[in-house]
């Protein structure tokens, strides 16, 4: 049976991901849980026989013994708006840190087939900003950048250099970008949460700050199952894709309706 490594396994994808890779892999999940939680659901799927649990802090060094994974799924990083606004500098340097240490990991393994990164939707904040951005947005589109004085901007400026040192890492990859994933476990900042618990407070007036945004939102059993796919497909070596569901654009408003 083949080998998986996923590192960030106790949040909100990597949890979902792990869940479904073991009807058919081994899985390994590695995770300092600053972020992600040993929750009853997290304790339910480590009692699945072909997942196991390394908790351990690999900014420095990931001290894995094994060297015979067949994929790597890179999903641990500094996210969260609170925490990239309270130690930006941290975001820049833990990230990278982060994945400078998979990627020697990974170069150690006997028969690696992939290694898979999951940037960020967030990439484009700056195209957007600067309305550059086109929709639906392609893999393509121009990156610009956000002031570097935006201590928000840290979070998509270490994913967009990480997404370099993965085309340079001299690995077989393919790089991820998660647009607006939603389901249990995703915790509570973000919008479909938050409108839910306005809602059951039963206020006459539900405020919204932007009602008429726009959004596409894709359920995260169908991003997994994209992810899947995508793994088990050689023509996405090398490759970059946004993960999400364009088929049903929504504003806030009507969410909330």
């Amino acid at each position: 049976m083949k080998k998986i490594l996923i590192t960030g396994g106790g949040g909100f994808i990597g949890f979902h991901l792990a869940k479904s890779l073991s009807k058919n892999y081994k899985i390994l999940i590695v995770d300092d849980f600053s972020r992600g939680k040993i929750d009853n659901d997290f304790k339910k799927l480590m009692k699945i026989k072909n997942i196991k649990l390394q908790k351990i802090n690999f900014e420095e060094s990931l001290l894995i013994k094994k060297n015979d994974f067949d994929y790597i799924f890179h999903l641990a990083a500094v996210v969260g708006v609170q925490n990239v606004i309270k130690k930006p500098s941290n975001v820049l340097e833990k990230n990278f840190k982060l994945l400078l240490s998979v990627i020697n990991f990974a170069k150690k393994q006997k028969k690696l087939q992939r290694i898979f990164f999951l940037s960020t939707s967030e990439i484009y904040a700056g195209s957007l900003k600067n309305k550059l951005l086109k929709f639906p947005t392609t893999e393509n589109s121009i990156l610009s950048l956000d002031n570097l004085n935006n201590k928000r901007s840290t979070y998509m400026l270490s994913k967009i250099y990480c997404e370099s040192l993965i085309h340079f890492s001299g690995l077989p990859f393919t790089i991820l970008r998660p647009h607006n994933i939603y389901g249990p476990r995703m915790g509570m900042s973000h919008v479909i949460p938050e409108i839910t618990l306005k809602c059951l407070k039963r206020d006459k007036i539900i405020n919204i700050a932007n009602p008429n945004h726009t959004r596409t939102f894709c359920y995260i059993d169908d991003a997994v199952d994209m992810i899947i796919k995508i793994m088990k497909s050689k023509k996405t070596l090398g490759k970059t894709y946004n993960l999400g569901d364009s088929r049903k654009e929504i504003k806030i408003k009507y969410l909330v309706m």
